[in-house]
């Protein structure tokens, strides 16, 4: 509905700088339409994008679902390893579970990522590997 407001709109003004002599305007009006189309399809599909994370008794479970596609992560909370990789003056989080290693947070701002890296530690009650392996920060 929305974008059939602002097309016609765009075309209607487009139409009418052409009958008084303006022709140079329809072609870009439709480029206009055409990226307004091509930006609400963009959003549409990723609409009903979603993340979660789970702890619940010595069980975690993720899941995303991204562009229709849906990737879990489940299995015993013991030995998951949480780790924080820096990226681009940002810090990503990923947890890994039998030799898989997924990322967690990228739906959200950093300071949001960071409030979800503490509350995982704290809910999985262990630390917070860095990259290299060692770990960066304790949770008892």
């Amino acid at each position: 509905m929305w974008f059939a407001l602002v097309g016609c709109t765009t075309l209607l003004v487009a139409g009418a700088a052409t009958a008084i002599g303006a022709w140079v305007v329809l072609p870009f009006a439709g480029l206009e339409v055409l990226f307004v189309w091509y930006a609400f399809q963009l959003i549409g599909k990723h609409d009903d994008d979603y993340e979660w994370v789970r702890v619940a008794d010595r069980e975690f479970c993720w899941m995303r679902c991204e562009c229709g596609q849906v990737e879990t992560l489940r299995g015993n909370a013991a030995w998951v390893q949480i780790l924080a990789i820096p990226r681009e003056g940002q810090v990503e989080i990923g947890l890994r579970y039998q030799g898989r290693t997924v990322s967690v947070g990228r739906l959200i701002s950093d300071e949001q990522r960071q409030l979800l890296r503490r509350n995982l530690a704290r809910a999985l009650k262990i630390g917070v590997v860095s990259q290299a392996g060692s770990v960066a920060a304790a949770v008892s």
